[in-house]
């Protein structure tokens, strides 16, 4: 597996008139090939925010190698678009929530393991938090350019709403690493 193999497949279905389901069924049918996959993806850190955990990006894409540390919890926030998670190792919880008028009301929790899919609409929030004792690491897969879409983000304690600000999430998410679950559970 290389890398522009991964990004052609996505590209494919970016166009497809349902992207967030045919991007879906792209990470079905890599289950089988997690250790390719990870293996491409070695040269990606998946630390250090999402500027660094980029492998491919355009305006209706964004490929991630995310790597969630032992004990990290973020802070409820959303990705401005549709989104899909393929875990390629460790655990990882999500808390997911939905939005009334930027309020946060939690609407479910799922715990992901290597080869588990998450998918979230437009619309959903999370807080993803690594379990155990080694890394959560993901290939993530969102519907738009997350580096550029508008964004939002929740204070962990107050659930006060914020524009996505990368300096202030990671006050967040030192905060909400330290509280003892997600926020409304």
């Amino acid at each position: 597996m290389q890398v522009h193999e991964l990004v052609a497949r996505f590209a494919k279905a970016g166009t497809s008139s349902n992207p967030m389901n045919a991007a879906r069924e792209e990470l079905e049918s890599l289950r089988g090939d997690i250790d390719a996959i990870d293996e491409a993806l070695r040269y990606v850190s998946g630390t250090g925010g999402n500027a660094r955990q980029v492998f491919y990006r355009s305006p209706s894409l964004t490929l991630l190698k995310v790597c969630f540390p032992v004990a990290r919890r973020t802070p409820p926030h959303d990705h401005g678009t549709w989104a899909t998670i393929l875990l390629l190792s460790g655990e990882e919880k999500n808390t997911l929530y939905r939005t009334d008028n930027g309020k946060l009301r939690r609407a479910s929790e799922v715990t992901l393991t290597r080869g588990s899919i998450l998918p979230m609409l437009a619309d959903t929030a999370h807080v993803a938090e690594c379990l155990g004792q080694m890394p959560a690491i993901g290939l993530h897969v969102y519907g738009g350019d997350i580096l550029e879409l508008p964004r939002r983000m929740w204070h962990p304690e107050t659930l006060e709403a914020h524009a996505l600000d990368l300096i202030l999430y990671e006050l967040f998410a030192q905060a909400a690493s330290k509280a003892t679950c997600a926020p409304l559970t």
